[in-house]
């Protein structure tokens, strides 16, 4: 005697099950692609931080320190030796400087600063101070770069723009020194420098631009005393 099987008895066709495996391949798809989009978000988001904080430290450095550029003459007058300019050359991914910091009381002198831009993209900042000399000398001496010879250097920040002029310079009149580097003639004229600095340290997110007007105050007070009184 045949025996008629309940539906509950039948058990799932293939048919069913080619459809639920498509069902639950479409799901767990969609899952993957949410999962891989965030994942690439805070990757994105991660990098994006990373050039920001990178060139805040790059911009606040070098205005600050800009900021302090000197001639060494102004710091005393009987410096025979020293040079009339702030500035020892700048180039549109360079620029070096005497700049008046760690001096308390004008013992040590100006220290030489630079920053440079190396061709794989990384911004360093130099820094060297004077020989060590009497405290009533004031021909400042440096000595050249090398074993015995104290410089210190530190990276402000990595995946700087090749293709983007970093320094431009300016005179009191405000306009721009368009032949870089500068001649020796135009060293002692700057008055003022744009700085910017373009990050781009991962392929994930656009690059970082940040802009900046740093003026010179000390350049400006030898510009103000140069001009003749009528």
């Amino acid at each position: 005697m045949m025996r008629h099987l309940k539906r509950s008895d039948e058990g799932v066709t293939l048919i069913e099950m080619v459809v639920v495996i498509a069902i639950l391949s479409g799901v767990l798809a969609m899952v993957v692609t949410v999962i891989i989009a965030a994942q690439k978000n805070v990757n994105g988001n991660s990098a994006r931080l990373d050039q920001i904080q990178q060139g805040k430290v790059a911009m606040e450095s070098m205005s600050k320190t800009l900021r302090t550029a000197v001639r060494p003459s102004q710091l005393n007058a009987t410096c025979t030796g020293c040079d009339q300019a702030a500035f020892l050359q700048g180039n549109a991914r360079s620029v070096q400087f005497y700049a008046n910091i760690n001096n308390p009381a004008n013992i040590l002198g100006p220290s030489r600063v630079s920053y440079t831009v190396d061709n794989s993209g990384v911004l360093t900042e130099t820094l060297q101070a004077p020989n060590a000399h009497a405290a009533t000398d004031y021909n400042y001496q440096y000595c050249t770069p090398g074993p015995g010879c104290t410089v210190t250097s530190r990276v402000l920040a990595r995946g700087v723009s090749l293709n983007q002029t970093m320094f431009t310079y300016y005179d009191a009149s405000n306009n721009t020194f368009s032949t870089l580097p500068l001649a020796s003639a135009d060293l002692p004229r700057v008055d003022s420098i744009d700085i910017i600095v373009n990050i781009s340290s991962s392929a994930q997110v656009s690059a970082t631009t940040f802009t900046q007007r740093v003026t010179l105050p000390n350049a400006d007070a030898v510009q103000q005393t140069a001009v003749p009184t009528p």
